[in-house]
């Protein structure tokens, strides 16, 4: 056996026992002697290794809650340095040694808040809230969660997250300031969509307006347009002047009234001649 090698108390007791009666183990507890008798080894080196094991599984209980502590107190060292990519992998070492180490779990909701993980944050301290037996515990796991939901713009959910906190412990003021905070930021934006939506609103009405306007406008040109041509058209063909004859018209109304006078003439000449009359004939014209 390497000398060099350095064993627990506990465990060179019992090795020395058992070196001092080679094979034999009468002097032994009864439960090292079960083990042993378990492992049907009949040599003192298998003996001395199978004691070695049993040594360090019962020295796992200890080991275990050591090591979960050390890697909580290298993570709370880097987090203090603002390292919290390391602190969060030393925070998951922790809870890889023991699952149900608060420490461990709420730090590493705090890691992930730190670099700005919200939605990782959240699901993170949901989880202890919704494990935890303790009414204190549960509140402030719901109160960071809160926290998580609100920096990722979640207002519905943070506020119910707010009001879990104080159903499991009404006395937290601080789940209570922070409650009264996002609803206030649900109603300034709801205000503002309202507000927004009151712009579009107008900015819509005011582009018919001005659709409307242009539509007049072309209208009111195309009115000036037709007019601009009927008067160009009028000035094409003007209309005769009333009461002014052209020669060739004279002539025409003149032996109109030449034949019509001729007519009358010889009616007057029958009529005579008819009665035997003298009557005078006055002209028409």
């Amino acid at each position: 056996m390497n000398n060099n090698i350095q064993m627990p108390t506990l465990c060179e007791k019992y090795l020395r026992s058992l070196l001092e009666i080679e094979m034999g183990f009468r002097k032994l507890p009864s439960a090292i002697k079960s083990y042993l008798k378990s492992t049907q080894y009949d040599s003192p080196q298998t003996y001395i290794s199978a004691f070695f094991k049993f040594c360090i599984l019962l020295l796992l209980p200890i080991v275990a809650p050591a090591q979960v502590e050390d890697h909580i107190r290298t993570g709370n060292n880097l987090y203090e340095d603002g390292e919290f990519v390391k602190a969060e992998v030393e925070y998951s070492k922790a809870l890889k040694a023991d699952a149900k180490s608060y420490e461990g779990a709420f730090n590493l909701g705090d890691s992930y808040f730190r670099q700005e993980k919200y939605e990782e944050a959240a699901i993170q301290f949901e989880s202890i809230a919704e494990e935890s037996k303790n009414a204190t515990t549960k509140s402030w796991a719901y109160h960071n969660q809160g926290n998580s939901l609100l920096k990722n713009e979640q207002l519905d959910e943070s506020i119910d997250a707010y009001k879990n906190a104080l159903r499991s412990n009404p006395s937290n003021e601080a789940a209570r300031y922070n409650l009264a905070y996002a609803q206030k930021m649900k109603q300034q934006k709801q205000e503002q969509e309202d507000e927004g939506e009151d712009k579009d609103e107008d900015k819509k009405d005011k582009e018919d307006k001005e659709k409307k306007d242009k539509k007049d406008d072309e209208g009111d040109k195309d009115d000036e347009k037709k007019n601009e041509k009927g008067d160009e058209n009028n000035k094409e063909e003007p209309k005769p002047q009333p009461n002014k004859l052209s020669k060739e018209d004279a002539k025409r109304l003149l032996d109109a009234q030449k034949n019509q006078e001729q007519k009358t003439q010889e009616k007057l000449r029958e009529f005579k001649a008819k009665k035997g009359t003298k009557v005078k004939i006055e002209k028409d014209w």
